[in-house]
């Protein structure tokens, strides 16, 4: 819900029309009841004084706009249009802010606030990710020279995050992050993510809010996974924003967004591998703050014979870059999978579950035999994927959900057909759990084909590429 500011006229609903003088000031009275104590009105209210729409007690300070905001008022005497009232265009043009930063309560305790069992769930999800994290590790290395494989890390993925330097970001600030070093798309592609995703997993894949889009659709496709999701990161800018319009060449609009792809491998079905993925907690947008209040960093890349600062050249790493907290929290409520690698990233993605790589960071204490033995049975075997099986309950690498969790998540009811042909939860057989998969209706991703049954006994959820 948008929150309109206080110092902005609003138009009569009803009863006496606008004075030439009803928008003279930000702390004029505007008169919307006709006379009469209304019902809430205080004891001091007289008559037409008392405004009944004034801004509710639940709105808190960064609701409401920065000083300055003029909007622009018709002829005296009119009141004004729809249009001038709420023209949060006009006004991103004339003091930088964006129209998403007056929508209010954008806090994850606030949005749940109404919604009881909503909260305890996420407090519940929370609270098992949480006492099931491994320890934080992180590995800083060159992705254009480190090659990725299982060997290295000694085991394969549930869920990887990747946030490649695009070369979109270089053009948010042209001039100054010009020499802002970059991927190009074909070497994003050759990372070789295919050789540490388990079976099945999932990958979230920062694109930017450009071309990114089309060319992340073909970095999936090139690892073995299928787009099921994209979350959009609508960003806000409360703490810095300035008068004036971004203008650039690579854009026909201005951007205030950033998207990211999620991709699947494998095969799982909401209604029975609910030890797997817990799904429809989340929603697919994030409306959160852009980092712009941390002070700029650098990282040593190497000497330059066209720069020089103490014989070596360094590339400034602009905060912008830096993606909301909400994204880990999205993630960790729908894959149950605690094998979770971010790529790309700095030290402030460091973070409990979690193995982080990438050149910005600042030190290293990855150990591989410390990291697997996190995920081992009691044989000291780490489970696999592959041939058509997904990990049984409580294997040793999930998230072990509770019986609160799993009265208070959305889940879809099993068909009557899955319900007589499945095997018991606690079974682990996987001849009678595959001939089960190959009778029901499910999507199937191998390699970069996605491989549909026959027939269909029932649709999917649209766009999202698990079955229920």
């Amino acid at each position: 819900m948008l929150s309109v500011p206080s110092n902005l006229p609003i138009p009569p609903l009803a009863g006496p029309s606008f004075t030439p003088s009803a928008a003279a000031g930000p702390n004029h009275s505007i008169h919307l009841n006709h006379t009469g104590f209304g019902l809430g009105s205080p004891a001091n209210a007289q008559g037409s004084c008392f405004n009944p729409m004034s801004t509710p007690n639940r709105e808190t300070l960064h609701d409401k706009p920065p000083a300055g905001w003029t909007p622009q008022r018709g002829p005296a005497g009119k009141a004004p249009s729809r249009g001038e009232q709420n023209d949060y265009s006009q006004n991103f043009v004339d003091t930088g802010m964006r129209p998403q930063n007056f929508i209010r309560e954008l806090e994850l305790t606030s949005v749940v606030e109404d919604y009881p069992k909503l909260r305890e769930l996420i407090q519940r999800k929370d609270e098992i990710v949480s006492n099931s994290a491994s320890a934080p590790m992180y590995y800083k290395c060159d992705l254009k020279k480190h090659v990725l494989s299982a060997e290295f890390f000694g085991t394969k993925f549930d869920v990887i995050l990747v946030d490649p330097p695009w070369e979109e970001y270089v053009h948010r600030v042209p001039g100054i992050t010009d020499h802002i070093e970059y991927w190009t798309p074909d070497e994003i592609m050759n990372l070789k993510i295919e050789a540490i995703a388990d079976t099945p997993s999932f990958i979230f894949l920062w694109v930017g809010d450009g071309v990114g889009l089309e060319q992340g659709r073909q970095c999936l496709k090139k690892w073995g996974f299928r787009r099921c999701e994209d979350i959009c990161w609508v960003k806000t800018n409360k703490k810095n924003a300035t008068p004036g319009l971004r203008h650039d060449s690579n854009t026909l609009l201005q951007h205030s967004k950033e998207h990211c792809l999620m991709g699947i491998k494998g095969t799982v079905r909401r209604s029975t591998d609910g030890h797997i993925i817990h799904a429809n907690i989340d929603t697919d947008i994030i409306i959160a703050e852009e980092a712009t209040d941390e002070p700029l960093r650098f990282i040593y890349v190497g000497k330059s014979l066209k720069y020089h600062f103490l014989e070596a050249y360094y590339f400034l790493v602009y905060r912008f870059n830096k993606k909301p907290e909400d994204m880990y929290r999205i993630i960790e409520h729908f894959a149950l999978g605690r094998r979770r690698l971010e790529l790309f990233g700095e030290d402030h993605n460091i973070r409990p579950g979690w193995l982080t790589l990438g050149k910005g960071l600042s030190s290293s204490n990855f150990h591989k035999e410390a990291y697997i033995k996190n995920f081992m049975d009691r044989d000291g075997k780490i489970w696999q994927g592959g041939g058509g099986r997904n990990p049984p309950p409580y294997a040793p690498h999930l998230v072990v959900t509770t019986p609160e969790i799993e009265s208070l998540r959305p889940k879809s009811t099993p068909q009557k057909s899955q319900q007589q042909s499945m095997p018991p939860m606690g079974s682990s057989s996987s001849t009678s759990r595959q001939s089960v998969m190959n009778s029901q209706n499910v999507v199937t991703v191998v390699g970069s084909e996605t491989m549909m049954p026959a027939t269909w006994s029932s649709t999917p959820m649209p766009g999202f590429g698990i079955p229920e």
